[in-house]
């Protein structure tokens, strides 16, 4: 007989009393809680429970079933994870009992109370007044990361007093928010359905989700009304836009058009959104402006329409911060009252430029608010090491307090985080690879002849891919070296990789010459952006140019296609040397992404009117002092990273919307000058857990006989922060 504080343990009954009354236990619960008294002089891991209890090399999928039998145990016994008395979580290595044992009936085992004295020196997580090292073991898509939780510096608050995983799906399950008082939870998931995602709310303490939504369309961002009555959620459905669903389910209802990111004001009244231009379609995030309507739906007015500004975030009732810019301008914080009577540049995006380093400009617009609490805002920021919650507080009158505090410490990323009154803070924490891809097909008809497979499988990012003509060797960059990324070359043919660089810089954005025997590569010097040319024969490098972009080089191989970093020009330039000329021009648009056809008749590029982000690919005669302006130029429609087919017939390209981007394909007669039919789709990469990413430099390559291209994979999960 094993007795701990009023309850009992029969051994041969398999029961758990508390006086006369057996307690509902089941034979999983029971197991670990006899392993963990047993074990009671350490703390045993939850890889030893597992293979414990369900046996060898079964960790991943006993993982949520270890959260859940712990759940049990504690509610049977009427223990606390906030305030243990007998199963102590111990971060990053399991659990342990606590409390006081005594067994009876057992030879050389009738010792009283053998914990008393490790009770007492075991730490109960009573508030202490500041926050201590904390960590948890995730286990997202079959893999095992380390997350490393932690917040320093004086405070009132309560710490992380556990750390709890509350799915364990091996899809995406993300967009989690809390209820005010922490009881319920709503999130978006792909679990019943990998290409759609659907809302659904649960109770936090256990209890099997409900789903809410099951239209064929992408459901995310869910938010819970202060009022407990409904959820107001993002869709692109037609129409798109906010929808709201009654909290336990029911039909959805549209209140606004074009929103997304909903957020209710904390008495439930209002909701404030973020609603994107028509040019959205564009594929990258289009001018963005916020948006406040009431919870009923009526009366939907824009706020502050000089400000290119979204991602809002409640401060109280009565005032709002926003994320954006004035046209043109630099990206801050801005705060305004709910009215939009003014708005006021925060400082924050500058101070944290400054503060959180090693960080490109293209990773600014991530630091977004996730949700404000006692005069600070927590929100998620991107770094080299991942994506983190940090917290900035501010000053009565708004001055935000450098540096910001770090509330977590993770190899993967933490995002979409939401916060109750009553202090709990659940959060996604994604685990996102990104390898190489390609698509056989016969590039001068545009014939698919097979399905995407993944060329490349370390676990690491491996991206900005190139191919030759032959379609025989590949180069990208990785960072499964360090922090830095480094440049490497697989031969198709043989399977044998090697690195070409391994330097403290960062070399990226490699191009292949189409015969392969030549490598153009950015290499970054602090945050200048200059470019080499590499033989691969002889290994001797070359500077090409300083401040520039690599684009292509013309079919005599004795010149190059190049633009300045900010997007005025598009430049061509013999290696030899002598000045530079400009086949295409207009000084209203960004010009990027710039490539030539195999005979340079035809120069194919993207451009977008300053002041907007709607990407449109053009193509004009090349002539290299042309300086052909838009009358000469034709429009193929939205779409970012044009490459030409050897004969000059078909163009290449990705187009599309948020999370949902498709390789395509444009028949174009470089003799009558005219796009022939329509636009057919290549490979369709659809949905937040396989996706495309939309960039201004070149991550695709394109052979005789195929496609090659980057694609973001990422799973996620829910997390619950006490």
């Amino acid at each position: 007989m094993i007795i701990f504080g009023p309850y009992r343990i029969d051994r041969e009954s398999r029961g758990l009393y508390c006086g006369d009354q057996q307690l509902k236990l089941e034979k999983i619960p029971f197991e670990i809680l006899l392993l963990l008294i047993e074990e009671r002089e350490r703390v045993v891991s939850r890889e030893e429970i597992a293979e414990r209890v369900w046996g060898k090399e079964k960790f991943v999928e006993a993982a949520d079933g270890i959260n859940t039998a712990i759940r049990k145990i504690r509610r049977a016994t009427e223990d606390s994870a906030e305030e243990p008395r007998y199963i102590q979580t111990v971060f990053t290595r399991g659990y342990r009992f606590i409390g006081e044992v005594t067994i009876v009936g057992e030879p050389g085992k009738e010792v009283g109370a053998p914990l008393a004295e490790k009770t007492a020196s075991a730490p109960r997580w009573r508030a202490p007044g500041w926050r201590t090292a904390a960590a948890a073991f995730v286990v997202l898509g079959g893999l095992m990361t380390m997350l490393w939780f932690f917040r320093t510096g004086p405070t009132s608050e309560r710490p992380f007093a556990s750390m709890e995983r509350l799915t364990s799906d091996t899809g995406f399950t993300a967009w989690p928010d809390i209820s005010s008082d922490g009881k319920m939870l709503a999130f978006a998931s792909n679990r019943m359905d990998p290409d759609n995602l659907d809302i659904y709310v649960q109770p936090v303490e256990g209890g099997q989700p409900l789903r809410l939504t099951e239209e064929p369309s992408r459901d995310v961002a869910p938010v819970i009304s202060p009022k407990g009555n409904q959820i107001a959620f993002e869709s692109n459905r037609t129409p798109r836009g906010i929808y709201v669903v009654p909290l336990l389910g029911g039909a959805a209802r549209l209140i606004a058009r074009d929103g997304s990111r909903p957020r209710y004001s904390p008495d439930g009244e209002w909701i404030a959104y973020s609603k994107a231009g028509e040019s959205d379609d564009s594929g990258l995030q289009a001018a963005p402006s916020t948006w406040v309507v009431s919870a009923a739906g009526s009366g939907p007015r824009a706020l502050r329409a000089e400000l290119v500004a979204g991602n809002p975030v409640w401060a109280g009732n009565d005032f709002l911060i926003l994320t954006g810019n004035l046209p043109n301008g630099r990206m801050d914080w801005w705060l305004t009252p709910r009215d939009g009577a003014w708005a006021k540049p925060l400082g924050v995006i500058e101070g944290l430029s400054n503060d959180l380093v090693d960080i490109p400009k293209t990773w600014w617009h991530t630091w977004t608010p996730a949700y404000f609490e006692n005069d600070s805002v927590v929100f998620s920021a991107r770094t080299r090491d991942g994506a983190n919650l940090w917290r900035i507080r501010f000053s009565a009158d708004w001055k935000p307090q450098f540096p910001p505090e770090r509330v977590t410490m993770a190899g993967d990323h933490v995002r979409f985080a939401s916060a109750s009154a009553s202090g709990r803070i659940a959060a996604g924490i994604v685990s996102r690879n990104i390898d190489v891809y390609e698509v056989p097909l016969d590039a001068n008809t545009g014939t698919v002849r097979g399905g995407m497979k993944r060329l490349t499988e370390a676990k690491t990012t491996e991206q900005f891919v190139t191919i030759s003509g032959d379609g025989k060797l590949l180069a990208y960059t990785s960072w499964r070296k360090d922090d830095r990324g480094d440049l490497f070359l697989l031969n198709r043919e043989t399977g044998v990789e090697r690195q070409l660089t391994a330097t403290d810089e960062w070399e990226s954005m490699p191009r292949l010459s189409w015969d392969g025997q030549q490598l153009f590569y950015k290499w970054s010097e602090e945050k200048a952006w200059n470019y080499r040319r590499m033989d691969l024969g002889s290994g001797r490098v070359d500077t090409l140019c300083t401040d520039c972009v690599f684009l292509d080089e013309t079919a005599d191989k004795k010149s190059f296609l190049y633009g300045d970093v900010a997007g005025k020009h598009v430049y061509v330039k013999d290696f030899a040397g002598g000045a530079a000329t400009e086949p295409v021009q207009d000084s209203s648009m960004r010009l990027v992404n710039a490539s030539l056809d195999g005979t340079n008749r035809w120069i194919a590029f993207v451009g977008v009117k300053r002041g907007e982000k709607s990407y449109q690919i053009y193509v004009a005669p090349f002539r290299r002092d042309g300086k052909l302006t838009r009358k000469d130029w034709i429009a193929v429609g939205t779409g970012l990273t044009p490459l030409w087919s050897p004969n000059g017939e078909w163009l290449y390209f990705d187009d599309g919307h948020g999370a949902n981007r498709s390789l395509w394909g444009q028949q174009f007669d470089p003799v009558a000058a005219r796009l022939v039919g329509e636009r057919k789709e290549i490979a369709r990469i659809h949905g937040d857990q396989r996706l495309i990413t939309a960039l201004l430099q070149k991550d695709r390559g394109l052979a005789r006989d195929r496609i090659v291209f980057s694609v973001n994979e990422e799973t996620a999960n829910i997390w619950l922060m006490r």
